[in-house]
């Protein structure tokens, strides 16, 4: 059963591309790289359009009824009233500031913004914004590199994949790098898609914000170490930098 419903999936992603090319699932196939490491790295996800916001406003400790009793609010559905879908332009409609840029700031960088904004208006304001809707980042040799939406709280690394459009004939099939956040750390874990033996549930499952990194063919291999994933950041923050904020950290 196991091996009809990840086998089915597999094949949504090759649409496009050169079967013969591709070895699935050889349990013989050997590897070098590091299963899993973690990594000296952060990243914050940027503001992008259809994004949903959540804008609270405090003011002198006390949340501020700016927000919640405006008739201004561009509310969603039955989303609470501090929500805000933002626009195609990369901007939200807020009470008093009127017309805001959003896209390209990371939710820590508009709460900032947005804090000395209204604090034109307000006295002693301190602003928190968040993203609600869930997503993952696939990248690399895939045919749609980007941010693919999650309904729900998770999404499998094959259907990720498949919402980009597959993997093109590119692509190392044995290095699917996947970066997530794990009790407060980020780690990098390769994931071998011609060894079944190395698939679960815990390396196919992704939790939001993580990332889906698909090696090109011309990578060369080498075992994950301390220093050894810098070329897997710097290729990664090569093509991300429009939606993700990554920052090495310093021990």
């Amino acid at each position: 059963m196991k091996i009809l419903i990840i086998g089915s999936m597999i094949l949504a992603l090759f649409s496009g591309c050169s079967v013969k090319d591709y070895r699935m699932f050889d349990s013989s196939s050997e590897s070098n790289i590091s299963p899993s490491q973690e990594i000296d790295i952060s990243y914050e996800s940027r503001i992008m359009p259809d994004d949903i916001l959540a804008i609270d406003v405090y003011n002198m400790n006390q949340k501020s009824n700016i927000l919640r009793d405006s008739s201004l609010l561009n509310s969603v559905n039955n989303e609470p009233k501090n929500r805000y879908v933002v626009e195609s332009d990369g901007t939200i409609y807020l009470p008093l500031l009127k017309e805001v840029k959003v896209q390209g700031f990371t939710t820590k960088e508009l709460s900032v913004k947005l804090t000395k904004d209204y604090s034109r208006y307000l006295k002693q304001p301190y602003v928190k914004a968040s993203v609600k809707n869930h997503k993952v980042y696939v990248l690399g040799e895939v045919n749609k590199q980007g941010i693919v939406p999650i309904e729900g709280n998770h999404i499998s690394v094959i259907e990720a994949i498949s919402h980009a459009g597959g993997m093109t004939d590119h692509a190392l099939l044995d290095r699917i790098r996947i970066i997530t956040q794990v009790e407060g750390k980020y780690r990098l874990t390769t994931l071998d898609l011609q060894n079944f033996d190395s698939l679960n549930i815990h390396n196919l499952v992704l939790n939001p914000n993580s990332i889906v990194y698909v090696e090109p063919k011309t990578s060369k291999a080498f075992k994950v170490g301390v220093q050894d994933y810098l070329p897997i950041i710097q290729a990664i923050s090569s093509v991300a930098s429009t939606f993700l904020a990554i920052k090495y950290v310093s021990k």
